[in-house]
C-alpha cells in the first residue's frame, strides 16, 4: 500500500516539515496495515501488518514492484505513474489465497537513465548516476553508508523524492503521455 505525501510539507527537505509529514505518512501506513491484517486475521488467516522501512522478514520495495506499485527509481524508491516517488509503503504478509498483480513497468527505468535531478541533489552524493551491479543483477544502487548516516545526522533527508520530476503534483500523468509519445 503507498501513502502520499503532501509535497507542500516535503518541498523544503530536509527540515522538520518533512520529517513530521513522513512520520505523519509512516503512521497512517501503519495503521492502514494494522485494519487490513484484523480484517483477514477475522476472516480466519494469518497477516502481519508491516510498515517502512525497518520490517525485519521482508523488504518492501521488492514486493511493493512485484505487487505493481512501480519502477525502481534510481533514488532507490519506487517511482509510481500517479503519485511518483512521494509516498511510503506499508503491508500485510497472509496466508490468505490471492491473485497476484504484474510489476507496472511503464518507463520510468528508461527516463531514470538520462535524468540526473536526484544524483546531483543528494548532499551525501549516495546516488549512483548509472546502474551497478548489486547481487548479480544491474539496477539502480543508492549506497547507504552515505546515504543512512547523513539522514541520521539531519533527522531526515527525503531531497531525493522530492527533486524527482514524477513526484511534482500533476506531472506524472504528463510525463507519462510525453514518453508515450516518443514511442
Amino acid at each position: 500500500m503507498g501513502f502520499a505525501h503532501d509535497y507542500a510539507e516535503m518541498d523544503g527537505a530536509p527540515d522538520d516539515d518533512a520529517y513530521i509529514e513522513v512520520m505523519r505518512q509512516y503512521a497512517r501506513a501503519g495503521n492502514a496495515a494494522k485494519h487490513l491484517a484484523n480484517w483477514i486475521q477475522g476472516r480466519g488467516h494469518v497477516a502481519e501488518g508491516k510498515v517502512g522501512p525497518n520490517t525485519d522478514d521482508v523488504l518492501m520495495i521488492p514486493a511493493a514492484i512485484e505487487a505493481g506499485l512501480g519502477e525502481l527509481g534510481k533514488h532507490g524508491s519506487i517511482i509510481n505513474r500517479e503519485l511518483g516517488s512521494n509516498f511510503r509503503l506499508s503491508m500485510v504478509t497472509t496466508d490468505l489465497p490471492v491473485i497476484p498483480d504484474k510489476p507496472d513497468v511503464f518507463g520510468a527505468d528508461v527516463f531514470c537513465e538520462s535524468c540526473q535531478l536526484c544524483s546531483s541533489a543528494c548532499p551525501p552524493d549516495a546516488i549512483f548516476r548509472e546502474k551497478q551491479m548489486v547481487r548479480g543483477e544491474t539496477k539502480w544502487y543508492v549506497d547507504f553508508d552515505k546515504c543512512v548516516p547523513y539522514f541520521v545526522d539531519n533527522k531526515t533527508c527525503g531531497l531525493c523524492l522530492v527533486v524527482c520530476p514524477w513526484s511534482r503534483p500533476g506531472i506524472a500523468p504528463n510525463l507519462l503521455k510525453k514518453m508515450a509519445k516518443r514511442i
